[in-house]
């Protein structure tokens, strides 16, 4: 515990999907925390100038992709801790410059899979031991249309960390197969895609069945679902953690309420923590190295529609 037991004064940069629930967690959920500033999209937040100006102490990014890389760096170089939700970029050399800066800055960059902080993902990889040899793992995560930002980074490269996170294994081979579903024109291709399947051949023989889609109604009552199945020889794990939700039908209509807390919560638990104890990110950007070569194997499937063999030794 730091000498003070003052909250951490936390600024919360872009408006994205993540960025209420961020708010919430750290207004409703975490004691340790206070809100001293949002920046949202066209303010052109600038973490120094936060700092300077609110004391902010700590920085939560939740814009999009394109725009993090930015974000941190400045956060770094004004020497604060920065949480920043994966993928914290999307191409290799970004993220291997960002790594050297935090090196050489000294300053804490977490950068966590949300999808890891959903309790019942968190359950499976606590009881993966349980299912003996395994043998197939098969992921889904599927949003709305109205979800912008790139399929394969956005979508694809959280359920890669997740089937590393769980398998365990390197990965070997990639195949993909990718496909617009709602419209079609000249432009079609793997860029455009609002589908994909993606198989993943790991070393130790496991094959993980990986789909991701924009393909839920406009109207669904969740902007997105995730479901996980984790099959071995001696018993199956299943996870559906975005339907853990109650619903009420009343003769004012349908109302749903999130069972589970958002993954947020864990998020920026975690976060306050690991800055209030002084350890060591349990997901750092150096972590994140390990998926994005991956992803760049399974981008190299969808445009050539061949299996690609990965090389090197992939794996955490």
């Amino acid at each position: 515990m730091s000498a003070t037991d003052q909250p951490l004064r936390v600024a919360v940069l872009g408006d994205g999907p993540l960025t209420r629930p961020m708010l919430d967690a750290l207004t409703d959920r975490t004691p340790g925390a206070h809100v001293v500033a949002v920046a949202a999209e066209g303010s052109t937040p600038n973490p120094s100038a936060i700092t300077r100006a609110m004391g902010a102490e700590a920085v939560c990014i939740a814009a999009p992709v394109a725009d993090r890389a930015g974000l941190i760096v400045t956060a770094l170089e004004a020497g604060i801790p920065v949480c920043c939700p994966a993928p914290a970029a999307g191409d290799l050399s970004t993220l291997d410059s960002l790594i050297l800066r935090a090196a050489d800055a000294g300053v804490m960059v977490y950068a966590p899979n949300p999808l890891r902080h959903w309790l019942p993902l968190a359950t499976m990889h606590e009881r993966r031991r349980n299912i003996g040899t395994p043998l197939a793992l098969f992921a889904a995560h599927r949003t709305t249309r109205a979800i912008t930002g790139d399929l394969f980074t956005d979508l694809a490269l959280p359920l890669i960390d997740v089937a590393l996170w769980l398998v365990e294994a390197e990965v070997e081979r990639v195949q993909v197969m990718a496909e617009r579903l709602f419209s079609h024109g000249p432009g079609d291709g793997p860029d455009s895609a609002d589908a994909a399947l993606i198989l993943l051949r790991f070393a130790n023989g496991v094959v993980a069945t990986l789909e991701v889609a924009r393909s839920l109604p406009d109207n669904f009552p969740q902007a997105e679902e995730v479901n996980v199945e984790f099959l071995g020889r001696d018993a199956v794990l299943r996870a559906n953690p975005t339907n853990q939700a109650i619903t009420v039908t009343s003769a004012s209509g349908t109302m749903r309420e999130d069972w589970l807390p958002h993954p947020a919560v864990s998020i920026i638990e975690t976060f306050v923590e690991t800055i209030r104890t002084g350890a060591t990110a349990p997901q750092s950007l150096l972590d994140a190295r390990w998926v994005l070569p991956v992803l760049e194997k399974v981008r190299l499937a969808a445009t050539t529609g061949e299996m690609v063999r990965v090389g090197g030794a992939l794996r955490r």
